[in-house]
């Protein structure tokens, strides 16, 4: 081979070697920007993620302390409200204790006035009866104007005594012995009238209706009668009616 040839073939192979030298540098070359291009990407994103946790850091942390603020004016809101009512409570408590003193104090004047009344009321009722007595006394001697008399003042100085009653009926019996019937007519009709349910009611028809029957009133007589029928249908005094009015 000559001289000429083979300095040919020696520049022909360094040209060769020097193109591909070139392409790998140019690939190299591309694949480091197409790298650092994704590099300097992630690192803008990763910024970008970065700017976003602090905002929402900074947006979380205005929230829990508004939460707080908000939990904290909650809290004083109840913390008056629990002072006040522990104020209330107090007062009401006061209050109850005054009114249980007051209530005490009503209880033992109302104790120490039924006693008195207690004590009246015995005193009231040993006067009647001793006055009952004396009347019933001077009717069973026979003395009817003074018994009729001492009854009719019983009844009326103890109408709220069961005294009353029976004084009233007692007076009606004294004008029925002496044969006043007039009176006694009026009396029993006093005493029907103002106890329609009293001890004697049936008893005082049946004499009310005697003394029609004594003034010839038939009609008047029969009418109460039947009335003491319709009040009375067991008493002692309706077997007698019956008896009669056959």
């Amino acid at each position: 081979m000559s001289p000429t040839l083979m300095k040919s073939l020696v520049v022909a192979a360094l040209l060769l070697a020097g193109t591909g030298c070139t392409n790998m540098t140019m690939l190299r070359t591309e694949e480091l920007r197409a790298v650092q291009h994704h590099v300097d990407s992630l690192r803008t994103e990763m910024v970008t993620l970065q700017q976003k946790m602090y905002e929402e850091q900074k947006n979380l942390a205005e929230i829990i302390r508004l939460i707080r603020a908000d939990q904290q004016m909650k809290f004083g809101d109840i913390d008056r409200k629990v002072s006040q009512i522990s104020s209330n409570l107090n007062e009401n408590q006061s209050r109850l204790s005054k009114i249980g003193e007051q209530t005490s104090e009503f209880q033992k004047q109302i104790a120490a006035k039924l006693a008195s009344d207690s004590a009246a009321n015995n005193a009231q009722s040993a006067e009647a009866e001793k006055l009952f007595q004396i009347a019933m006394s001077d009717f069973n001697a026979g003395r009817y104007d003074i018994s009729a008399n001492g009854f009719k003042d019983v009844a009326a100085q103890f109408p709220e005594l069961p005294l009353a009653a029976e004084s009233e009926y007692w007076a009606a019996e004294c004008h029925y012995a002496k044969r006043n019937y007039g009176d006694a007519e009026k009396a029993y009709i006093t005493y029907v009238k103002q106890y329609p349910e009293g001890p004697r009611l049936c008893v005082a028809l049946y004499k009310l209706g005697l003394t029609y029957d004594k003034q010839n009133k038939a009609k008047s007589k029969k009418m109460v009668w039947k009335k003491a029928l319709e009040q009375c249908p067991d008493s002692p005094e309706i077997q007698v009616i019956k008896a009669q009015m056959k």
